[in-house]
């Protein structure tokens, strides 16, 4: 991928059978409009991230209509919800199979040839490999794949427990969980002890490698070894247990890779997680460190985390909001948001943009909700991302190296040069482009050295891709004085140089 490249993602039970409702032709994947996925080439999506793909677990669809405990999420996002709107969680795992409601898989590779043939687009499923769903058909062939629990459960922790009978009585399987949340109570915790499944799960990340070009892996973290053996220590061992340093994951993608080379792995990874999960072979990993600098740090962090982060490390997938987060037009401001916007799909990473973001919704949706809130789009949003990326996929960003630049003041003792952030983009054609935002509230001046050997003794036009405005530079000055800046709170501009 090329530093402009564009995952999309979208609940593709909600997206489905929205258009379905509006268009009786609508049967089957391939029956989706092209406009939708030629606006998505448009703006450079490279990959389209569907959730909600695979066969429902039936098990899971109860439950997430009769636990009460999510039904202030579905009111939240959808006012006038009712049992008919509920679906079991994407994340809760049947089988990885394409849904009949979707046409099946004859349908689904139907459209993936279209889209890739006709759009150049690919497809990013989810392979959840912590847990599985309630009724998924390993829980009855291989009981013993899961972790359990010895009799008595002490009466406050049987919530994190499920009753699995069989012929010799009743096992007590634990709900899949994270160790700083509730447990899944829709899901049963796999044994990353096991040798068997271990081998298992790999199995099954080969049979999906079959059916699309990447996937995204849902909370990676927790099949590390140290991660997985802290979380469930005190549980039975099984069997056939594995070597202490065994990961998964490095045994795993190799297996993947012996037949598909070029297969993307992208990480749901925190905890400072982020390193290991490269090492072990996955090509991109979440950054959320980014996302809560943007959203809640101040300048002085950000500028710092950006400096070192994407000038020294590679594989970041970068993204303002995900079904996880909040809408970003409902947590920023207008100005801010559009700021973020431009450092966030501006840098040297893979950029993830969520269903409905360009339109500025800003009521969440609930994965297991098969319709949304009905939202008017925000036009100013709207133009605001076209604009963006159309000028990103124009400029030296697109294939040029990244320098991150340090501002310096505008005159002496004038303390507003630390709320700017400032990387340069320069390519093989020495084509250049340099990316500023004021990343406060405050109007603000700074000067930036721009040491690039290319400017000596040339005149430049300098102009903003974002605004059109225009200035003239010297070169010489620009590399030894440094370029003179003044923003307004909040605002970003992105220069494009010519020569004159």
């Amino acid at each position: 991928m090329n530093n402009t490249e564009l995952i999309y993602e979208v609940d593709i039970r909600e997206l489905f059978y929205r258009f379905k409702s509006n268009l009786n032709s609508i049967k089957t994947l391939n029956d989706l409009p092209d406009s939708f996925f030629t606006e998505l080439k448009n703006i450079g999506v490279k990959y389209i991230w569907l959730i909600g793909i695979y066969e429902q677990s039936q098990t899971g669809r109860k439950l997430a209509f009769e636990l009460q405990e999510l039904h202030g999420k579905y009111t939240e996002c959808l006012s006038d919800w009712t049992e008919n709107d509920v679906m079991a969680s994407p994340y809760a795992i049947k089988k990885y199979e394409i849904a009949k409601d979707f046409g099946g898989i004859k349908a689904f590779r139907d459209f993936r040839q279209k889209l890739k043939e006709r759009f150049d687009i690919g497809i990013i499923l989810d392979f959840v490999p912590n847990h599985v769903a309630l009724d998924n058909p390993i829980v009855e062939k291989h009981p013993e794949y899961f972790i359990r629990v010895n009799e008595p459960i002490p009466p406050e922790r049987t919530v994190n427990y499920f009753k699995k009978e069989i012929v010799t009585g009743n096992l007590f399987l634990a709900h899949g969980k994270d160790p700083y949340f509730p447990a899944w109570k829709d899901t049963l915790q796999l044994d990353y002890r096991s040798k068997a499944v271990q081998n298992y799960m790999t199995k099954e990340l080969i049979k999906l490698s079959n059916l699309c070009d990447g996937v995204r892996c849902d909370m990676s973290m927790l099949l590390l070894s140290e991660v997985f053996n802290s979380n469930w220590k005190d549980y039975p061992l099984p069997p056939d247990i594995v070597p202490s340093g065994k990961e998964f994951w490095y045994d795993a993608i190799s297996a993947v890779r012996n037949v598909k080379p070029d297969f993307l792995f992208i990480a749901e990874v925190y905890w400072d997680k982020e390193k290991i999960m490269l090492d072990l072979g996955f090509d991109y990993v979440y950054d959320k460190k980014l996302y809560d600098c943007l959203t809640h740090y101040n300048c002085p962090r950000l500028r710092e985390y950006i400096q070192h982060t994407f000038s020294f490390e590679k594989g970041r997938l970068v993204f303002l909001e995900n079904h996880d987060e909040q809408r970003v037009a409902s947590i920023l401001a207008r100005e801010k948001h559009y700021a973020c916007a431009v450092l966030n799909y501006s840098l040297p990473a893979v950029k993830l943009l969520h269903e409905g973001q360009l339109e500025g919704r800003k009521i969440p949706h609930a994965v297991q909700l098969i319709r949304i809130q009905p939202e008017k789009i925000d036009v100013e949003i709207h133009q605001f991302y076209k604009k963006l990326f159309e000028v990103i996929q124009k400029s030296a960003i697109k294939d040029g190296y990244f320098k991150a630049l340090n501002p310096l003041p505008a005159w002496e003792r004038s303390p507003s040069y630390q709320n700017f952030i400032i990387y340069f983009y320069e390519n093989d054609k020495l084509e250049k482009d340099l990316v500023v935002v004021n990343f406060s509230g405050y109007q603000s001046q700074c000067r930036v050295k721009i040491e690039s050997f290319s400017l000596f003794g040339y005149e430049f036009v300098i102009e903003d891709r974002l605004s059109d405005q225009k200035y003239q530079r010297s070169g010489d000055e620009m590399f030894y004085e440094g370029l003179f800046l003044e923003l307004m709170p909040y605002q970003a501009q992105m220069f494009q140089f010519r020569k004159i």
